[in-house]
């Protein structure tokens, strides 16, 4: 009897963790399991200990944290032949900014527009492999707000960890100009990021990005 439940214990853990991998392997599975895992990473504290590497002035650690070497501007259309998916844009340049183009991290694709002047960015990213996890990434709890674009779910967050002089550790600001929008659709990930509140683009709020986000074709 013992062995029989056993084995049956064994082939239950093997159908779940093949249904798993099923699911997972699909567009429509993936997107049902990030929305069971929230769209913002949760950080389990305000602050995080940095890498011994990272305790540098503030302007070298910020960069050297959370930069990424821009590869080179490309047409929508390229970036589509190379990640297999359609990539969705904006009808219309925002109110503020200037376009830039579109950029490949990987199977990632970035659109990019520019605050006029600079100062500010606009960056609309979609994937299909889900969103990029880093602890600079994750916000917490009580800086997410749950949303919808159209009748999909989705979440927004304000604000950024940062490193202030001499610290040992990042420290969650709710006060920087950074707004983050997340939702998936059809097994693609998105992330509108707006950067910066310079004047020319002071006026795109927690709206104005869930707007922007309805507009998307």
């Amino acid at each position: 009897m013992y062995q029989t439940r056993t084995k049956r214990l064994a082939y239950s853990v093997i159908a779940f963790v093949t249904l798993l991998i099923i699911t997972l392997a699909t567009p429509q599975g993936r997107a049902f399991a990030q929305n069971i895992l929230q769209f913002f990473t949760r950080a389990e504290s305000n602050t995080f200990e940095l890498e011994p590497s990272q305790i540098v002035p503030l302007e070298t650690a910020q960069a050297d944290a959370t930069a990424v070497p821009p590869s080179p501007s490309i047409s929508v259309v390229e970036a589509e032949s190379q990640v297999g998916f359609d990539v969705l844009e904006l009808p219309s340049v925002p109110r503020g900014f200037n376009y830039l183009g579109a950029r490949l991290y990987g199977y990632t694709v970035s659109v990019e527009y520019e605050a006029r002047g600079s100062g500010g960015n606009l960056i609309i990213t979609q994937s299909q492999d889900g969103f990029y996890q880093s602890k600079w990434g994750d916000a917490p709890a009580d800086a997410i707000t749950s949303v919808k674009i159209h009748n999909v779910d989705g979440e927004f967050a304000k604000g950024t960890f940062v490193v202030y002089p001499n610290d040992t550790v990042a420290t969650w600001n709710p006060d920087a100009p950074i707004l983050r929008l997340r939702w998936v659709k059809d097994g693609i990930w998105y992330e509108i990021t707006k950067f910066g509140n310079v004047e020319s683009i002071e006026y795109l709020d927690q709206e104005g990005m869930i707007e922007l986000a309805e507009s998307l074709q």
